[in-house]
């Protein structure tokens, strides 16, 4: 846990924010400190052909199976976040192997919620605030909101024409780093899981 430590550590937030392109074909962004300096990046790792050519010829995306890597502005390894094929869940692990937890969409009508849990131990939930999916609320297991997140304009041409979208995940002062890092964990399942190709 010590890179994961090391990386959330006396943060109030972090920024991300996709990069900006016309047809997106592997999933890129970039992270940044409070004060909009560069935190890290996160890359999609290996994509086989199939998976590239769904892509490029459908709008399939959220069926797709996806691996992230988060790094620092050193390029060391802080988490990974895999999604296997056809599903709603997505496995958050640091570096070494630790998993930090599991966020798994809950089908129900209505505004999406997502839960996290650990070894079959609940950690909470994420909860949409409105229809459209822009703020979220991420609680622990007894209600209690430890971070949110946020949605920011990208500007009328990003987002008329590309899937670029930033988002602010903020930290309660309270929350621990494990929480932290379900946190951005979870800002990303959300934009993996029902985010891809939202023309919304």
């Amino acid at each position: 846990m010590a890179a994961v430590d090391d990386f959330f550590s006396g943060r109030t937030g972090i920024g991300v924010h996709q990069k900006r392109k016309v047809f997106e074909l592997r999933n890129q962004y970039t992270l940044t400190n409070e004060d909009g300096t560069e935190a890290g990046k996160v890359e999609q790792a290996k994509q086989s052909p199939l998976t590239f050519l769904v892509r490029l010829m459908s709008s399939l995306d959220a069926a797709l199976p996806v691996t992230l890597d988060i790094t620092d502005t050193s390029g060391a390894d802080v988490l990974s976040l895999k999604k296997g094929w056809f599903t709603t869940k997505i496995k958050a692990s640091t570096a070494s192997g630790e998993e930090i937890g599991t966020i798994a969409r809950k089908m129900k009508i209505g505004k999406p919620v997502y839960v996290m849990s650990k070894n079959g131990d609940d950690l909470g939930v994420i909860k949409a605030e409105d229809w459209r999916s822009r703020n979220f609320s991420i609680q622990d297991a007894q209600d209690k909101e430890f971070a949110r997140v946020t949605k920011k304009w990208r500007g009328l041409l990003t987002e008329a024409f590309t899937d670029a979208d930033s988002y602010a995940v903020e930290f309660d002062g309270s929350a621990s780093t494990q929480q932290r890092a379900l946190a951005l964990s979870g800002a990303l399942a959300v934009d993996l899981i029902q985010k891809q190709k939202d023309n919304s």
